[in-house]
């Protein structure tokens, strides 16, 4: 007997965590936070569900914090065993965790909220990474086996095929929107018994189909019109790096004025040497850009700005400029600086170019309202406000349905959505009814353990 039980990302969209239990073995897929705002964020306190030192094996999807971000309370409950992803992913989740421990020491000591995990925690988790490649066979306990597929959401992002207690389960993981700038097309092509598949766009097509180079394009020169700031909250990992090869190209290729250009992350500018490391998993047109461009994540006018003092000086430079800066969902980081002093200009173009999970300030500002509270003080919006559904890095309605159907299905087969809000999944759920109707498919609740 196989047990599947969802810990996380059920009936919501952060917090990934699912456990696959056999009658001799335990494997966890991703160990994500909660994300938000509310009783989804205290979640991240609670204890996990599950006996963490029974669990064989880890399995990680990609780098991003709500699949990766308690990976140290597991092993500080007591998991010991090994961390597998792709080498790309788990060098990037040494970043992303890192980065999160100084934020959350720093939350700490100026709001007193206690750390979910300590640095030793930290340092333990890291000396488990167990990289593996994509499409290798790798033996986990017994006759167990897990094989990694690229899902093209991220650099090292996988799709996870476990087969385990004779049952063939695939964990999508982040499903890529093709074309992506960067990577290659998410891989389908395997036998599945069951599929638990991410569904944030599910039950919903992308409306804004404008090319991306043109609505940063666009963006620009509104911003040069104008005088102006243009200010883009983006993830450290991916989007920032998307973002710069796309200047790079608006710049070089298109012969586009060039304004000073601020990336203000140092986890972005970090994750930029894992990007330059792993060249080979790009796509195929990237990689011939690469032959002629020496360096596609950099350019004349691009200032990285690492340290605090940095980020401050970009006061210094007179509009027009550009500025990117984390977190990507305007719930904290250095866009907050930028946000308390712009937002207010009406000539500030503000592109989000990412998802906005409920009750964070990136969704109180699209909701519509004329100011918000950052850092403590009232600031008035009167930025333009774009949010360009284009940049996103996850697959929409029609591509998750043709993401499903390459999939082979046993007789019997099982889809469960995850990922995805309750109403959103209702959707996607009745779509993928009508295109694959000789399966069965519900959306799981969290806590909610179901035999295979």
């Amino acid at each position: 007997m196989v047990k599947l039980g969802f810990y996380g990302a059920a009936g919501e969209v952060t917090g990934s965590n699912f456990l696959i239990e056999t009658d001799k073995h335990k494997y966890v897929v991703d160990c994500g936070l909660f994300q938000g705002a509310g009783e989804f964020t205290e979640l991240n306190d609670d204890p996990f569900e599950y006996p963490a030192g029974e669990v064989d094996a880890l399995i990680v999807t990609h780098a991003h914090l709500d699949h990766i971000g308690r990976i140290p309370k597991l092993v500080a409950e007591g998991f010991t065993g090994p961390i597998i992803g792709t080498k790309a992913t788990l060098e990037l989740t040494s970043l992303v965790l890192r980065d999160a421990y100084d934020l959350a020491e720093r939350r700490y000591e100026r709001d007193g909220k206690p750390l979910i995990f300590t640095e030793p925690d930290l340092k333990r988790a890291l000396a488990l990474f167990q990289p593996i490649p994509y499409r290798t066979r790798h033996t986990l306990s017994g006759d167990d086996v897990v094989t990694l597929y690229d899902a093209g959401h991220i650099l090292g992002s996988s799709t996870v095929h476990l087969e385990a207690g004779g049952k063939k389960i695939v964990f999508s993981g982040d499903i890529g929107h093709a074309p992506n700038i960067l990577l290659p097309a998410p891989e389908d092509e395997f036998v599945a018994d069951v599929v638990v598949t991410e569904g944030t766009y599910g039950g919903r097509e992308r409306e804004d189909t404008v090319d991306r180079l043109q609505v940063l394009r666009e963006s620009l020169e509104w911003v040069i019109e104008r005088r102006g700031v243009l200010l883009i909250p983006a993830f450290s990992v991916e989007r920032s790096q998307e973002l710069l090869y796309m200047f790079n190209l608006l710049f070089n290729k298109h012969q586009l004025q060039r304004v000073p250009i601020y990336l203000d992350s140092p986890l972005a500018i970090e994750a930029l040497q894992v990007f330059e490391r792993h060249q080979e998993l790009y796509k195929q047109e990237v990689q011939q850009v690469r032959r002629t461009d020496d360096d596609i994540f950099d350019f004349r006018g691009l200032v990285l700005a690492a340290t605090v003092e940095d980020s401050k000086s970009i006061n210094e430079q007179a509009p027009p400029k550009v500025i990117i800066a984390g977190s990507g969902m305007m719930d904290g980081g250095r866009i907050h600086h930028h946000l308390k002093r712009y937002l207010s200009w009406p000539n500030t173009y503000l592109l989000v170019v990412g998802y906005q999970a409920r009750g964070t300030l990136g969704s109180e500002i699209l909701s519509g309202v004329d100011h918000v509270t950052i850092l403590g003080e009232r600031i008035p919006i009167r930025a333009k406000i774009v949010k360009a559904e284009v940049f996103s890095g996850h697959a929409d309605n029609s591509e998750l349905l043709d993401w499903l159907g390459g999939i082979r299905f046993n007789k019997g087969g099982r889809i469960f959505v995850v990922h995805a809000e309750a109403d959103r999944a209702e959707l996607f759920i009745d779509n993928i009814k009508h295109a694959l109707p000789d399966l069965t498919v519900e959306a799981p609740t969290l806590k909610q353990i179901v035999e295979l």
